[in-house]
């Protein structure tokens, strides 16, 4: 997040190089945590379609952020940098929002209400 402003707030190529590749770098490392992550949210019984679920609502969802971003950046004239910087710090709280509050489950056994006849 604190990247974020440094190369897109700037014309200099050399800055919006080291920015981007920077938090590429970084910033995606998140992606190689979710199958991790989102396997200890859910029961055995239902973990593997449960985790698949929430995958692939987000990969769905995010496919709507590039027009969204386009809609807001033609809409009120404020460029592309602006929208991009704002998804960026919401995805990014969003994400330490979601760590900060879930439950721990080392240890625990995780029991789900699903009756298999």
């Amino acid at each position: 997040m604190p990247v974020a402003p440094l190369y897109l707030f700037t014309s200099d190529p050399l800055w919006i190089t080291l920015g981007f590749g920077l938090q590429g770098a970084f910033g995606g490392a998140l992606y190689s945590q979710l199958p991790s992550y989102l396997s200890e949210r859910f029961p055995t019984e239902v973990r593997a379609t449960a985790s698949a679920f929430c995958y692939h609502q987000g990969a769905i969802l995010g496919g709507l952020v590039a027009p969204v971003l386009a809609y807001f950046a033609a809409t009120y004239q404020i460029g592309y940098a602006i929208p991009m910087l704002v998804g960026t710090v919401v995805a990014a709280v969003s994400v330490f929002i979601a760590l900060l509050f879930s439950p721990e489950t080392k240890g625990k056994e995780l029991v789900s209400d699903l009756v298999v006849a």
